[in-house]
């Protein structure tokens, strides 16, 4: 819809002009009622000129400010930046901040004859995705005692960002001088998922829901702005089944992430909140992870003649699609309760890789429910 056409018609509704020759109008309107003659009237006219620059321009400009800052800006639907972080704190939801995700991350080393400790700082990192390595550091000294193999250690990503929470074995490089050393992360490593600024479509959401908490029963916005203030669970990313699972007044919320996995940790975190008096008199509200159905997507690919083989990067592309990482910003992602379009995936791919003359998956389109597609393999066949 053209909002600035609409704000124009109301304007111009209220008996303010809005087009040049409306205002051109109105001045001369003035001028003849102040008897002021001009005999030069010419566009040519210098003087004739300077006056309708001095009067109609400024009140053009002003106009048009007003049609597509001042009136936009009034609605949260339409607001942006600062004026729409204004809406959210009349409604006392603030901008969600960027976080860095942190999580537990499995060390391994080959030797264990002799105690060991790998110190705080220590960098793991993951194989390059679409030329972008993401890398996360131990928070503390952790210690090997003599006949351990394996340690789970804290980390936190480098920088903030929902990028960083990539999916189960992303992870697996350790970058130290100590030998024999390699790493891998589970799928529920994430204990603070991690976020990007929020975006101002999300911000609208939760402003929108925060609207909910005005009125004395908890309903699906009050709930989903509660879960939606934890770091990395937009809005739209919470599906609810009020179908009594657990009897008169119960209902569940199911959670997912943009990248990665949720976790049971951040779960917990979201339960213990509402059991802590965050939720409506006699409400059973409980969060999960959304279920998931494991895939196996086999697909046969051609390139161009005498191109890079681009294999490792389509097979990235294809797990973003699953959820896996972010490094593709053209890439649609499945859904709970839609159907994932290979054929739209296939489409995407083209886009992305001029290399890629075609490509054919063997797999079905999934029709999703309220569930999630993860992939148990990927198979690229060269032809």
């Amino acid at each position: 819809m053209d909002y600035s056409a609409l704000f124009k018609q109301e304007l111009q509704a209220a008996g303010i002009p809005v087009t040049e020759e409306e205002l051109e109008a109105v001045w001369q309107k003035h001028v003849d009622q102040g008897q002021f003659s001009v005999s030069n009237t010419s566009t040519f006219s210098p003087f004739f000129r300077l006056q309708k620059s001095i009067m109609v321009e400024p009140a053009k400009d002003l106009i048009n400010g007003l049609i597509t800052e001042v009136m936009p800006n009034s609605f949260v639907m339409l607001a942006k930046n600062e004026w729409l972080e204004q809406h959210g704190q009349a409604r006392k939801t603030t901008k969600l901040p960027a976080v860095a995700a942190q999580g537990l991350v499995t060390i391994s080393r080959t030797e264990s004859d002799t105690s060991l400790t790998v110190p705080a700082g220590t960098i793991i990192e993951s194989l390059p995705i679409n030329g972008q390595v993401y890398r996360v550091q131990t928070l503390f000294d952790q210690v090997f005692a003599i006949g351990e193999l394996n340690h789970n250690v804290m980390v936190e990503a480098e920088m903030a960002g929902q990028n960083y929470n990539l999916a189960a074995g992303y992870y697996v490089r350790v970058l130290s001088d100590i030998e024999g050393l390699s790493a891998t992360n589970s799928a529920d490593w994430l204990t603070i998922a991690g976020q990007d600024i929020e975006s101002d479509d999300n911000y609208r959401l939760r402003i929108r829901d925060a609207f909910g908490s005005l009125g004395d029963y908890h309903v699906d916005a009050v709930y989903r702005s509660i879960i939606a203030s934890f770091a990395g669970i937009k809005s739209d990313n919470i599906v609810f089944d009020k179908t009594a699972p657990r009897g008169p007044g119960s209902a569940n919320a199911y959670v997912y992430l943009d990248v990665g996995q949720i976790s049971q940790a951040v779960l917990d975190q979201i339960n213990n909140h509402i059991a802590a008096g965050n939720h409506g008199s006699g409400d059973d509200m409980q969060v999960f992870a959304i279920s998931t159905q494991q895939v196996d997507v086999t697909a046969s690919y051609q390139q161009h003649p005498n191109t890079q083989d681009r294999r490792a990067e389509i097979e990235q592309f294809i797990r973003a699609a699953f959820r896996e990482n972010a490094a593709f910003a053209n890439v649609t992602r499945c859904k709970p309760n839609e159907l994932f379009s290979f054929s739209q995936l296939a489409s995407e791919l083209h886009n992305q890789f001029a290399e890629l003359k075609t490509i054919r998956f063997e797999t079905s389109d999934i029709a999703c429910e309220l569930w999630l597609p993860t992939l148990n393999s990927v198979v690229l066949n060269h032809v």
